[in-house]
């Protein structure tokens, strides 16, 4: 009952982002070209090679070190974009990264998947990510209620403006929710295998977030677009993971990484929302 509840749960964040954002914050990602290359090659490229020197170097045995790479080779999470809003990120450029590459997943993620297998498992698999399930849900859960909430804001800001507050405590508490919902059903898991795993998920979370952050600043990318970057690279659609593990592939070995990095990608994310908030506080306080 509550995993059906929870694109009816995404689907009310992307309404509360889509009522925050407006037409043009996705018209000015055309003079943000930096940013939008860096969201894309860090998740196609820099998450799965940093997934695997993380699993090299803390020695995990072959399934879970495969499961390190299946999680970064997924793609952002749904909740990155309601994260971003609440760390007044870009969110336009948060659900920008989100559709594309979820919608390039089926393409991209696979490669990643079976070299992982190649070289910690010594195995030769050819894995698929079915096309029209992964659009089918990122159109529900992320398309669809962002350009409805878009629609409803461009043409009636009146009525955006009554409903805005009303939807964001809304969403807060949902988002709440989804976050819990996930933990417990993952407990009994993250209690097992937490010591296992948990150390390298850690340290993969906080490389990825360090190279992203690193890299936007050599880009000179503000610090909106880099809130919009560190959340979108953190969270991963861990749905997408335990479906190709254990659905697809049949091996519930690999989806322990998954399930403990649940509670890891969103202990760093709320970090980060409470880091960003504390200096946006400073900074309008007049402080250094």
């Amino acid at each position: 009952m509550a995993q059906s509840l929870i694109p009816l749960g995404l689907a009310i964040l992307m309404a509360a982002v889509g009522l925050e954002t407006r037409l043009e914050d996705f018209r000015a990602l055309t003079r943000a070209r930096a940013a939008v290359a860096l969201g894309l090659l860090t998740q196609w490229v820099a998450l799965p090679i940093l997934a695997a020197i993380v699993a090299e170097i803390f020695a995990l045995p072959a399934p879970l070190a495969v499961g390190l790479v299946l999680v970064a080779a997924a793609p952002g999470g749904v909740t990155a974009n309601f994260v971003t809003l609440m760390a007044a990120g870009d969110v336009a450029l948060s659900v920008t990264l989100t559709v594309v590459v979820s919608l390039a997943a089926p393409l991209v993620a696979p490669l990643w998947i079976d070299l992982a297998f190649a070289r910690f498992a010594d195995e030769t698999v050819a894995t698929t990510v079915p096309l029209g399930p992964t659009v089918g849900a990122i159109f529900v859960t992320t398309v669809l209620p962002l350009l409805a909430a878009l629609a409803v804001g461009h043409r009636r800001p009146d009525l955006a403006a009554r409903v805005r507050p009303h939807l964001r405590r809304l969403s807060t508490v949902v988002f709440a929710i989804i976050v819990a919902a996930a933990v417990a059903a993952q407990w009994s898991l993250l209690a097992e295998h937490g010591l296992a795993v948990g150390p390298a998920a850690l340290a993969y979370d906080l490389a990825a977030v360090a190279f992203v952050a690193v890299a936007a600043s050599i880009l000179g990318i503000d610090r909106a677009r880099l809130a919009a970057l560190v959340q979108t690279t953190g969270l991963r659609n861990v749905a997408v993971a335990l479906t190709v593990a254990i659905t697809l592939l049949g091996r519930p070995d690999v989806a322990v990484a998954a399930t403990v990095y649940v509670f890891v990608m969103n202990a760093v994310a709320l970090a980060h929302v409470a880091w960003t908030r504390r200096r946006l506080s400073k900074v309008k306080d007049g402080e250094p």
